[in-house]
């Protein structure tokens, strides 16, 4: 099991690049650091279904995300809540859903 520790702005960068060179960082409200990808569907029901696959992946991982769906755009946000930040498992997940894209 990868430990939960939040990653550094450089080795976040680092990572992405490594891994997921597809995803972006942001801050939330709060200050805190994620990793995000968005979705364009083509219909909405068709960005529905990529939920589902999201999902899916998600729970087979124990890992979940936050999905923010804007009719046919999804945003998938990745962060650790306990490690207040963006954890290797985050990044690691990030390139497990990136073949769903």
């Amino acid at each position: 099991m990868v430990e939960k520790i939040a990653l550094t702005e450089q080795e976040l960068e680092d990572k992405l690049k490594e891994m997921a060179p597809e995803w972006k960082t942001g801050k939330n409200e709060k200050g805190v650091a994620f990793i995000e990808r968005v979705h364009h569907a083509a219909k909405f029901m068709q960005g529905i279904a990529f939920v589902g696959k999201i999902a899916h992946a998600a729970e087979d991982n124990n890992h979940h995300p936050d999905i923010i769906i804007n009719y046919k755009r999804i945003s998938i946000r990745y962060w650790t809540h306990s490690a207040s930040g963006v954890t290797l498992a985050d990044v690691q997940m990030a390139q497990k859903i990136d073949p769903l894209f």
